[in-house]
C-alpha cells in the first residue's frame, strides 16, 4: 500500500514511532494493527481495526547499515483519515458474452449477490465497462456488464469495486500490501476513489484503532 493523501485534503504526510518486538518482520507498506501494544501484520481477512501503513521496512534481524532493523520501534503512517492505495486486483476470466464476464470461484471468490455492483472491469484492451450486477453460482461468478467486447477464457480483467464497498476481497497473503480476490473477508478496507489510467484502487480505513469505529461493512 502506498499513502497518497488524508480525506481533507492536505497532501502532507506525517508517520509516527510505535513499540514493536525487535524480531517482528513488517515491510514497508504493509497494513499493520496493534495487538498487546504492539505493531503486528494486519491478516488476510482482516476483520479488526488496522493502526494504519508501515512507514519503514522493520526486518526483525540485525543489520549493521540499519540500526532500527531490529529495533523496538517502528514508525507507521497512522491518520484515521488517511487515503491509500492498492493495484486494482485482477482475475482470469473463465468465458463471457457480450454483457458477461464469468470467472472461477477459486479466481473471484466472493459469494455476496450484488457486492461489485457499480464498479467496473477493465479488459485486457483496456475497455472500461461498468458493472451493473454480480451473480453466484457453485463453480463459476458472472459479472454483468455494459456491452462490448466478448471475454475468452485466460483473459485478465481488472476489477475496480465499487466506491464505499468492503470485505469483498482479501489481502495477499505474502505482504499484505495488496488486494486480491482469491479470497474474501477484509471488512476493515474501504474503498474512496479509483485511478483507471495508474490501474490503482484507493482505500481508507473501514474500522480504525485511533478513530471512531463505524458499525458496519458493507
Amino acid at each position: 500500500m502506498r499513502p497518497i493523501q488524508n480525506a481533507g485534503g492536505h497532501v502532507g504526510l506525517t508517520a509516527r514511532e510505535y513499540p514493536i518486538a525487535y524480531n517482528t518482520a513488517i515491510k514497508e507498506g504493509q497494513v499493520v494493527k496493534l495487538s498487546g501494544g504492539l505493531v503486528i501484520s494486519a491478516v488476510a481477512n482482516e476483520t479488526g481495526a488496522i493502526l494504519g501503513i508501515a512507514a519503514e521496512h522493520h526486518p526483525g534481524t540485525a543489520d549493521v547499515l540499519n540500526p532500527r532493523a531490529d529495533g523496538t520501534v517502528i514508525l507507521v503512517y497512522d491518520n484515521p483519515e488517511l487515503i491509500f492505495e492498492s493495484p486494482a486486483p485482477t482475475f482470469a476470466a473463465s468465458g463471457g458474452s457480450a454483457t458477461t464476464v464469468t470467472a472461477s470461484t477459486s479466481a473471484v471468490a466472493c459469494t455476496t449477490a450484488d457486492a461489485f455492483n457499480g464498479g467496473y472491469l477493465v479488459s485486457p484492451k483496456g475497455n472500461k465497462r461498468a458493472i451493473t450486477d454480480f451473480a453466484n453460482a457453485s463453480t463459476t461468478n458472472t459479472f454483468t456488464v455494459d456491452s462490448g467486447e466478448t471475454a475468452a477464457a485466460s483473459d485478465v480483467y481488472t476489477l475496480y469495486p465499487p466506491i464505499g464497498s468492503a470485505g469483498n476481497w482479501r489481502l495477499d497473503s505474502t505482504n499484505f500490501s495488496e488486494l486480491v480476490l482469491t479470497g474474501y473477508g477484509a471488512t476493515t478496507l474501504k474503498v474512496v476513489g479509483h485511478d483507471f489510467k495508474r490501474g490503482m484502487v484507493r482505500l481508507m480505513a473501514h474500522f480504525h484503532a485511533l478513530g471512531v469505529q463505524e458499525t458496519d461493512a458493507t
